[in-house]
């Protein structure tokens, strides 16, 4: 038993190896040595008094051979990642911690006590990091945490992109954190409130790590990438006796549908990257189209088993939200809908798209959560 424990933290760490090289080359890492290694700890055992012994100090060598790889693996990992993040963060000839982003370079103040975050929410709770004030939406999946710790509501356009300004002003920040799609212009007239620093929610794992260093709490944000590559490696565990099956991603607009591809899209990446999911040979071939829509006449050449469906916006308003979904009833009584072979068995699943079509540790946590419900019910939390 203990053996498997230590054998899911090493999987969980090599799973946020594959997370931090994917980040720096989209490459990812095999566990084929480390599997190899916990079969050979699981071989034959004696009855006898001195077998048994032998077998416990065997045990206590195998424990700590897994300890010793689970560091190395996390130590590679972090040396991969380590120069992307070291690149964003670092220290300036006066000891001063310096981020550099999209719009420039910021010295970060010594220990902020009034940070406002801008659409950066997900890796700033997932981090633990203190905020008086950020961006909050009813229906958000981060709402009832916000909420639940007291954090104040800052506005944002999602149409236009833009941010109330006057609500910043109030809280009276010493620290904006924000996410790098704002315009330029809008990050000139945060940094005339207070000193603000950037990251790529799309790279969540080098990102949690950069904002964990900028805001003096790299063991927090290492631990937590570890955790996060915990739950990944449980959730693949789980998946692996429909692994081989196939899997589409399919999101229901106004206007359009899409299928996702792949690997070259964030939002759909991680059933395979990740979960090591299957895709149908339609998604694969996405992967190079110039456009994610699909036709209804093209829907029934779906091979896919499973076929999660977005119909949604993420952030938009509730009345975007509201049409995409009427749009997928309307979709639902259409002949060409009903040929589709995962509609046939009933392995259809509509998802949030307040969850799906959002980039970050917690948003892809819950994604999971979705996967394992829907593909392994019987081990589901």
């Amino acid at each position: 038993m203990r053996i498997m424990r230590k054998m899911t933290g090493l999987l969980g760490a090599m799973a946020v190896s594959a997370l931090l090289l994917g980040a720096c080359s989209g490459t990812t890492s095999s566990t084929e040595t480390t599997v190899a290694v916990s079969e050979s700890s699981t071989q034959e055992t004696s009855q006898s008094a001195e077998s048994s012994a032998e077998s416990t100090t065997a045990e206590s060598t195998v424990a700590e051979s897994q300890t010793e790889a689970k560091s190395d693996a996390v130590s590679s990992a972090s040396l991969q990642g380590r120069k992307e993040v070291d690149e964003m963060v670092y220290q300036n000839e006066a000891g001063q911690t310096v981020v550099s982003h999209k719009y420039g370079e910021t010295v970060v103040p010594e220990n902020p006590e009034r940070v406002v975050c801008l659409k950066l929410e997900d890796l700033m709770l997932a981090l633990g990091a203190d905020m008086v004030a950020c961006q909050n939406i009813k229906g958000y999946y981060l709402e009832e945490k916000i909420n639940a710790l007291g954090i104040g509501n800052i506005a944002v356009d999602e149409e236009a992109n833009t941010v109330n300004l006057e609500q910043v002003l109030s809280y009276q920040p010493d620290l904006i954190v924000i996410r790098d799609s704002f315009d330029q212009s809008v990050y000139d007239e945060l940094s005339a409130i207070a000193p603000t620093i950037a990251f790529h929610l799309q790279t969540p794992a080098s990102s949690i790590l950069a904002l964990g260093k900028a805001l003096g709490m790299e063991e927090e944000a290492e631990a937590r990438l570890v955790e996060y590559g915990d739950k990944i490696a449980a959730a693949k565990e789980k998946l692996s006796a429909v692994a081989g099956e196939e899997v589409a991603m399919l999101r229901i607009m106004q206007k359009e549908i899409r299928l996702y591809p792949y690997s070259s899209n964030d939002m759909s990446r991680f059933l395979y990257d990740e979960l090591g999911l299957t895709p149908d040979p339609k998604a694969i071939e996405y992967d190079k189209a110039e456009s994610l829509a699909i036709s209804m006449e093209s829907l029934p050449d779906l091979t896919a088993k499973h076929i999660f469906v977005v119909a949604g916006y993420g952030t938009a308003s509730d009345e975007n939200v509201a049409a995409a979904r009427e749009r997928f009833d309307s979709i639902k009584a259409d002949p060409l809908w009903q040929n589709v072979p995962a509609v046939q068995t009933g392995n259809i699943y509509e998802v949030d798209s307040r969850v799906w079509l959002t980039h970050g540790i917690l948003a892809v946590e819950s994604k999971i959560d979705d996967v394992v419900k829907y593909l392994a019910p019987e081990s589901a939390n």
